[in-house]
């Protein structure tokens, strides 16, 4: 039914205030329909009655529920109505004679309108704001009453925090703000003093940089000069509230602030602890939003805080050091009411709970300052654990907390020495909270459970001496009448922790007083519980599974209660979950123990249940790879197993079919020999492998070709199948360019299997199909290399007579075949077969490779440059010499050559045999390398790079230094690139002696960021970049000195931009690009591996160029912020401001109007790629205290499309 505008105003004017109420109740209903139309005329008479309603109806429901419709009705009401609103309600408000009632009732109003119009309606927007801002702006002025002034800032404050950038743009109005608003920081009423805190607060966020400094100016005069406790409490919450709002804008000001704040911190006494809270909250927010800023005085806040984080003025501290004592002499018995205190005005806990905030802000800020907190802020943390107000407490643990995070983050347990520092307080940690477990304080039990699954976790092992010293407090937790569910499931969880971080030895003792407690848990009411206490029974099976200890009084029991979860069918699915993965932890360890029939019987049952076959899938594999062999026979229920399995083959859920295929491969090879029920289902298993085997998804293919493997392993009579009904596809998938890695090497492995089976497949059945699909025009380099891989494990697998013959036939091909195709194939198989194999018998082999470089063909030449170094490695006396001797007698071959000389000593340098036949000629080599290290051909000193890298491993002493010499000795950039590039190269391997000559040299290198040569800056860029990936603790300790030199290449140079003359128009080209790029990889890199090195705010600060740059960079600055939000959230979130608007650049950005679908669809991807980063950077805890960030989501982001785009890849953060 259709909006009768007639209706409406005729029940409107009714004197029945019931029908009033009801009209307005179904107006409202009907605005918020999509479909809502009203004429002008009928909107006109509604909006006036309503107005009216609002001043002069007799009921006060009608009246607040008048006053609810105008803000909806004012987004779809023309201008010269919502005109009309907002001129009757500011009548309303100001009107010194007006009813306090109508007066509040039309504030609420005014606020409701301000809320309900949309950011898009731009119009309305000005509109509202050109009308009512400075009407209340004058009201605040002239203080006609207290409670008008009150309401007027109230809407002030809703103006601009919805519009203050858009009021911002009339700088004059902007200034009379601020000059109204001053004043009332010194108002007698409190309430007026906040508000106009508030509204100081979101004007600083877009006022001028001068209105601004004027404002920071007047509060820092006032808290110099202030004389009354409330004033000066007010001016330094001000400051305060605006650094939590503009964050980095503040920073240059900090130095006319904080030494006032030191001043009255210090100078302030017992009765002024109000003062100490607000300032110390001022260095809480700076500490966080002016990070860069802020260091200056980061050592006089950290000195305050660990000197007044135990200030209690009102605690006797003779009792403390009484306290000290009873833990040195182990008195541990104490009540939670042992610290009563009645006396209500105490606040001294404010300013003990600022100074753990700061503190945590300290940290979370800064991560390169981890070494500096352990040493100077763990003891003292460590001592206030036995804080006596609870909420002072929490956050003491929560500082810890973060110190332990921050540890796991940066340096991932590798630095022993913090470790070892946090280890030394462990005795000292265990007496204060296992006391504080046995308290009553439901709070703070949570907050040490919480606590310890963190130490633990970052540091395991921590607590093998404690263990004991913890049983009782979560027996307690777990067993106590009064505790709540979420107490019950932190204690479970710590201990499931702790079962899982330590040696399962050090619970045997504890285990009669451990286990019931987990046992009734696990029969709890509330599934959450259950299914956290059957997480524990898995860690407590492997605690059980220990040689030389007597588990069987525990087994059963263990068995028993997982067992009786399991079995239940109306549960939850957490439980379901958990219960089969707890019966299947203690069959794969203890299931020699047990009978373990039931639950097989069961797990077949969850395998046909859609909600619970994946965790089963898991189950079964788990069992299945127990080596030397599984402690359960899976025999009789594999045939079932199996059938059901190969279902799953068929389904288009890649998640399952990949779980499915690993299953299978286990499965088959554990249980599947001599089991006819079983092997009778293999052709049906080898059908459904045939159609997952394409390049569409190279890692199920890996996975499908193994289970074909393991098929033809344990039951020879599948050879023939899987030969007829697997191989086709493989076929079709060795022409793929992309088929690599371990899906052509599960394929090696299963043409093995086949050749070697009792079947006795003819070898040359298997190369004839690999050699036909060659016929195929246009195939890759790849494919050739991969089909003569195949073919080379089967010719090795050859009787020696027939393996001759098939050599003599391919050596042929190299010399006489006239396809190209044929040719190719003959010397990638004879390069992979002489690999394997000494062919050195062969007397045509080498002339015919050797004249093959002469070929008018690029892949004839390459194929046969690849192929003399593969028939070297197989004989090195023979070939390597030669190969030498043609590098120096042969300048034209001397790529080709090279090529063959990279093949040698890359595939030798892998294995310690190879490593020792390449050092008899480790001089002539260097000699000779080094002699083209300044060639100016590309390829050819890339191969010369690698081949040291690799000459390096095996004569680390000899190479490194000389690598190191040549950055210095020559002038030549080619040279300096190709000797730095082979840094690469040597770090490939595990090698410490490697690693100790580089950490001495690598300054070298580095320091070759400094050079003119933008070939040699982008060689020592991709090096670091390398280096600082897989051996971080090489350039860890120099990157210091050389960070500036990386920002430095994240700018864009003008002087590397150069114009292109094309004719009918100029192009110009940036030199400066790729050096960009390959800094901002370092960058992303170093937030991996070197996180404790970098200054954040100088880091994040960089990243305004990058988000503003070319695509390829944009993308990649997308990333980095991905990643900051999960490595350093807070630093980011600190440093945020600077950012949002190049995010709001590239969410934004369009197409040119002539763009291609290539450059539409790269445009999409890049808004893409910006709402990915928008919305991890959503995720950090406090953001929603960035102003910035948040008018950036609300105006931009959940705005029309790009709303949409944002929904859906929020959903899909949350479906991985």
């Amino acid at each position: 039914m259709s909006f009768r505008p007639e209706e409406c105003l005729e029940k409107l004017n009714s004197r029945d205030k019931d029908f009033r109420y009801m009209a307005i109740s179904d107006l409202i209903n009907e605005i918020q329909k999509d479909n809502f139309k009203i004429d002008q005329e009928s909107e006109r008479k509604i909006i006036t009655k309503l107005l009216e309603m609002v001043a002069k109806d007799g009921s006060g429901d009608v009246k607040a529920l008048a006053v609810k419709a105008l803000g909806p009705l004012a987004t779809h009401a023309q201008e010269t109505q919502v005109q009309n609103m907002i001129e009757k309600l500011g009548n309303y408000l100001l009107d010194d004679g007006m009813q306090d009632e109508i007066r509040d009732i039309s504030s609420i109003g005014l606020k409701t309108v301000i809320a309900e119009i949309p950011d898009t309606q731009l119009d309305t927007v000005k509109l509202v704001i050109k009308i009512l801002c400075t009407r209340v702006v004058d009201a605040i002025a002239k203080a006609p009453k207290p409670e008008i002034v009150m309401l007027c800032l109230d809407i002030l404050n809703d103006l601009l925090s919805r519009w203050g950038k858009e009021i911002g743009k009339q700088k004059a109005l902007y200034e009379k703000i601020q000059k109204s608003v001053l004043p009332q920081l010194t108002s007698p009423q409190s309430a007026g003093r906040k508000k106009a805190i508030g509204c100081l607060s979101y004007l600083s966020l877009s006022t001028p940089d001068d209105i601004f400094s004027e404002l920071v100016t007047h509060l820092a005069n006032n808290i110099g000069s202030a004389k009354k406790v409330d004033q000066l409490r007010t001016f330094v919450s001000a400051i305060g509230s605006i650094s939590r709002s503009v964050g980095y804008r503040l920073g240059k000001h900090l130095p006319a602030i904080l030494p006032l704040l030191f001043q009255h911190f210090e100078k302030a006494t017992g009765e002024d602890d109000e003062v100490r809270e607000n300032c110390l909250q001022v260095f809480e927010s700076v500490l966080l939003r002016c990070p860069k800023e802020s260091d200056a005085y980061l050592e006089k806040i950290e000195a305050l805080c660990l000197k007044y984080i135990s200030y209690d003025p009102n605690f006797d501290s003779d009792n403390e050091a009484h306290d000290e004592e009873m833990e040195l002499s182990g008195e541990e018995d104490y009540d939670d009411g042992d610290y009563d205190f009645s006396d209500d005005d105490d606040v001294s806990w404010k300013v003990r709970k600022g100074t753990v905030r700061c503190l945590i802000a300290s940290i979370k800020t800064r991560p390169e300052r981890l070494n500096i907190v352990i040493d100077n802020i763990v003891p003292t943390l460590v001592k206030r654990f036995k804080e006596r107000e609870e909420t002072v407490k929490l956050d003491i643990f929560s500082a810890f907390g973060e110190i332990l995070k921050q540890l796991n983050i940066v340096h991932a347990g590798k630095d022993s020495r913090l470790t070892q520092q946090i280890q030394d307080q462990v005795p000292s940690i265990v007496t204060v909270l296992t006391k504080e477990l046995k308290g009553k304080s439901l709070k703070t039990r949570p907050g040490v459970f919480q606590l310890l699954v963190e130490l633990v976790t970052v540091i395991p092992g921590c607590l093998e001496k404690h263990v004991s010293a913890f049983i009782p407090g979560i027996s307690v937790a777990l067993g106590d009448k009064n505790t709540t569910s979420s107490l019950k499931i932190d204690a479970l969880v710590f201990l499931r922790c702790l079962l899982q971080h330590h040696s399962p030895q050090v619970f045997h003792p504890q285990l009669n007083s451990l286990l019931p407690p987990i046992y009734k848990a696990a029969e709890d009411r509330y599934y959450k519980i259950v299914a956290e206490a059957l997480r524990v029974c898995s860690q407590v099976a492997r605690v059980l599974n220990v040689e030389g200890f007597n588990s069987a009084p525990y087994v059963d029991e263990l068995y028993k209660v997982s067992v009786a979860r399991l079995k239940l069918l109306d549960v939850d699915q957490e439980v379901k979950e958990a219960s089969i993965e707890c019966a299947g932890n203690i069959l794969t360890l203890l299931g020699d123990g047990v009978s373990a029939e039931v639950a097989l019987k069961i797990f077949v049952d969850r395998l046909n249940n859609e909600v619970t076959r994946l965790v089963t899938i898991k189950v079964f594999e788990q069992i299945s790879v127990v080596v030397p062999k599984p402690k359960v026979d899976l025999t009789a229920i594999l045939p079932d197993v199996i059938k059901i399995l190969t279902t799953f083959l068929k389904k288009q859920n890649r998640q399952l079919k990949q779980a499915t295929l690993s299953c299978l491969s286990a499965l088959i090879k554990a249980f599947g020999k001599n089991n006819k029920p079983a092997t009778s289902q293999f052709e049906s298993v080898i059908k459904e492998l045939s159609s997952i085997i394409n390049e569409q998804d190279l890692h199920l293919s890996h996975l499908a070709l193994r289970v074909a493997g393991s098929m033809v392993r344990v039951h020879s009579r599948s050879a023939e199948k899987v030969k007829n009904i697997i191989l086709p596809p493989v076929y079709e998938l060795l022409k793929s360019s992309l088929f690599q890695g371990l899906a052509l090497e599960s394929l090696l492995a299963l043409y093995k299997d086949l050749i070697v089976s009792k079947a006795k497949i003819p070898a040359d059945s298997l190369i004839s199909g690999l050699v036909g699909i060659t016929n195929q025009e246009g195939l890759s380099k790849q494919s050739y290399h991969s089909i003569a891989q195949c073919v080379s494990v089967l010719v090795a697998k050859m009787d020696e007579e027939v393996r001759v013959t098939m050599v003599d036939k391919f050596v042929n091909d190299i010399a006489n075949t006239k396809k190209e195709s044929e040719k190719l194939l003959a010397l990638y198989c004879i390069g992979e077969i002489g690999r394997r194999v000494d062919l050195s018998a062969n007397k045509d082999l080498k002339k015919n490779i050797f004249k093959s470089f002469d070929s008018q063909s690029e892949e004839i030449k390459t194929a046969a440059s690849v192929a003399l170094g593969c028939i070297a490695v197989g004989n090195m006396v023979k070939f390597f010499p030669d190969i030498l001797d043609e590098i120096d007698s042969n300048p034209k071959r001397q790529y080709l050559l090279l090529g063959s000389l990279r093949e040698v000593i890359v595939r030798l340098s892998s294995s310690s045999k190879g490593k020792t036949k390449l050092s008899r000629f480790i001089d002539k080599l260097l000699s000779l390398l080094f002699g083209h290290t300044g060639t100016e051909e590309e390829g050819t000193r890339n191969v010369v790079s690698e081949c040291l890298g690799k000459l390096a491993l095996i004569e680390p002493s000899k190479v490194i230094p000389e690598l190191a010499v040549r950055t210095a000795q020559t002038n030549t950039p080619v040279t300096k690139a190709c000797v730095t590039t082979a840094l690469k190269s040597a770090l490939s391997d595990k090698n410490p002696a490697v690693d100790s000559l580089l950490s001495k040299h690598i300054a070298s290198f580095l320091s070759l960021l400094s050079d003119s040569s933008i070939l040699v800056r982008k060689s020592v860029l991709l090096s670091l970049n390398y280096c600082a990936h897989h051996k971080p603790d090489i350039v860890s300790e120099f990157l210091g000195k050389y960070l500036e030199l990386l920002y430095g290449e994240t700018k864009v140079k003008k002087e590397l931009i150069r114009e292109v003359d094309l004719g009918p128009f100029k192009h110009k080209v940036d030199d400066g690009i790729e050096l960009r790029l390959a800094s901002f990889e370092v960058m992303y890199t170093l937030l991996d591996t070197c996180l404790s090195k970098l200054v954040l705010p100088e880091f994040i600060e960089h990243l305004t160029s990058g988000l503003g740059d070319v695509y390829d960079i944009q993308m990649l600055n997308h990333l980095i912020l991905a990643r900051l939000s999960k490595k350093a959230p807070a630093a980011l979130l600190a440093g945020l401001d600077g950012l949002v608007e190049p995010l709001r650049a590239a969410v934004t950005s369009k197409p040119k109007e002539a763009a291609v679908k290539q450059q539409v669809e790269r445009n999409d991807e890049l808004i893409r790629s910006a709402l990915r980063a928008v919305v991890f950077i959503s995720k950090i805890e406090g953001i929603e205290n960035s102003f910035k960030f948040q008018e950036f989501l609300r105006t931009t982001i959940l705005q029309g499309a790009l709303s949409e785009k944002y929904e859906a890849i929020v959903k899909e953060q949350l479906d991985k």
